[in-house]
């Protein structure tokens, strides 16, 4: 997992491309599902509001796929403003509580930074890619230490056990 983090972090086109695709198969299929499920419902229950919500995800979802980089910008925008807001509210929250913590600029720093990031990703799909990859190798990675730290506290377990049989 920690050679999959560097990986993943040498290659952030790749992984949201990776991404983009499946988003848009999610939406694609889940277009089918419910087009499938409109039809599977007795006559009785069918709402025309279920197959045209239906229809017009699995048409969504085919111009997801179809066009990954139209999907890969607006993933990169949305993840952009999540970023830029969690900015914005570290940013008001260290300004409102400055009185009542001495270390109130370090908070109003990350939330500085999250909101630069945040804009940097909204403008430009290169920059969004690498702030994406870069959180999703750093989670790979941590599981990774995380999967090692435990094969060490397992092989202890066992040595301690089987010492006290």
């Amino acid at each position: 997992m920690i050679v999959l983090s560097i990986m993943i972090i040498r290659n952030p086109e790749a992984v949201l491309s990776a991404a983009a695709f499946y988003a848009g198969l999610v939406v694609l299929i889940a277009g089918v599902v419910g087009i499938i499920a409109y039809f599977a419902n007795d006559k009785n229950n069918r709402e025309i509001f279920t197959l045209l919500g239906s229809a017009a995800t699995l048409i969504v979802g085919i111009m997801m796929v179809s066009n990954l980089f139209v999907t890969a910008k607006a993933i990169t925008i949305l993840f952009g403003l999540i970023v830029s807001l969690v900015g914005l509210v570290l940013l008001s929250g260290s300004w409102n509580n400055r009185k009542s913590w001495s270390l109130w600029w370090i908070i109003a720093l990350l939330g500085f930074i999250g909101l630069c990031i945040g804009i940097k990703s909204m403008l430009d799909v290169y920059s969004g890619a690498e702030s994406i990859s870069s959180l999703i190798g750093i989670a790979v990675m941590i599981s990774g230490i995380g999967l090692i730290c435990l094969a060490i506290l397992k092989k202890k377990i066992i040595s301690t056990i089987k010492s006290k049989l």
